[in-house]
């Protein structure tokens, strides 16, 4: 069996940890936000960043040298995310993406907002506005890519299950509303049929 190496994507504050809990994909979860917790507090938030991102580098290159299945957590708004799948593809990794979005970045924007008041870690706003388009222009790669996936709309209660793919390019499932009443979700639906 081939060891996997899921994607956890979308813009910050989607609510990816949240659905990490509900659908608790296998492998090791690597989160650049968990690391950064766990260093000396009294370090620099800057600072913690930065040897968080090289540890999270480091770990998915051990993970895919020692053909482990892992979990990556990513705003997919780089590069790096996309090499990383490139990476994992091609030491012989089966790839699947769970991508999290909500409808406007502005909601984004409040979930943020609302972790904050809560303790958790912020992120400024022009770089949520930032990542939500980056987010959304790496997506079409990031399915090209993956071996399957599901795109979820996490913007009400519950989350939204939009669609599910595999890598013929047959959706499995699809519920995204095409009659012009989202435009996310029809960029959504034309990013997964065109993939």
């Amino acid at each position: 069996m081939k060891p996997s190496c899921i994607i956890l994507a979308g813009p910050n504050g989607s609510g990816k940890s949240s659905i990490y809990e509900k659908l608790q994909p296998p492998g090791r979860f690597i989160n650049a936000d968990n690391i950064a917790s766990s260093l000396n507090p009294s370090l620099p938030v800057n600072i913690k960043r930065v040897r968080a991102g090289r540890a999270t580098v480091s770990l998915i290159d051990q993970m895919i040298s020692s053909k482990d299945s892992f979990v990556f957590e990513t705003t997919l708004s780089s590069s790096h995310s996309i090499d990383t799948m490139q990476k994992a593809k091609r030491a012989g990794f089966h790839v699947g993406l769970i991508y999290v979005i909500l409808y406007r970045a502005e909601q984004n924007i409040e979930r943020v907002r609302f972790r904050v008041k809560n303790g958790g870690h912020d992120i400024p706003t022009v770089d949520i506005i930032r990542r939500y388009k980056k987010s959304l222009d790496n997506l079409p790669k990031a399915v090209a890519l993956s071996d399957e996936g599901v795109v979820i709309d996490n913007s009400e209660r519950e989350p939204l299950f939009l669609a599910e793919f595999r890598r013929d390019g047959q959706i499995t499932h699809k519920h995204i509303a095409t009659d012009g009443e989202t435009e996310l979700h029809m960029r959504l639906n034309t990013i997964i049929t065109n993939a």
